[in-house]
């Protein structure tokens, strides 16, 4: 069954070649592939598991945030109305927040710390 299959598959690579219809790769004979940077700074030990996740189409917390970050500031910078772009900037500003607690970074809600108005307020307004 297996010697039919690969014999199809065979005539069908080599009719391709013929019509020209698949590239050019007689410049990568012999050489090896190229590096691939992107896991440089993953641990050796975790390569092959991150690699796996990449092939599968997973991406890290952190970038999908990145990107709903930028995605999120697009929407900002071409809305016309203000409760719109009111919306996307609380919808950017708890993107970044998640963004910092994947780093470890822990929120400061000290009375003199930037969140602890924002926080009373909030509270205050949802408790009326």
């Amino acid at each position: 069954m297996l010697g039919i299959i690969q014999t199809i598959a065979e005539r069908k690579i080599q009719q391709a070649m013929e019509e020209g219809a698949l590239p050019d790769l007689s410049h990568w004979k012999n050489k090896p592939l190229p590096q691939d940077d992107s896991l440089a700074k993953v641990p050796p030990d975790l390569r092959m598991a991150y690699k796996v996740l990449k092939n599968a189409g997973y991406i890290p917390e952190e970038l999908a945030l990145r990107k709903e970050i930028l995605r999120t500031q697009d929407l900002l910078s071409h809305a016309a109305d203000e409760q719109e772009k009111l919306r996307h900037l609380r919808r950017i500003s708890l993107l970044r927040t998640k963004m910092e607690q994947c780093h470890g970074r822990a929120i400061c809600l000290d009375e003199d710390g930037p969140y602890y108005a924002r926080v009373v307020e909030r509270l205050s307004t949802t408790a009326k």
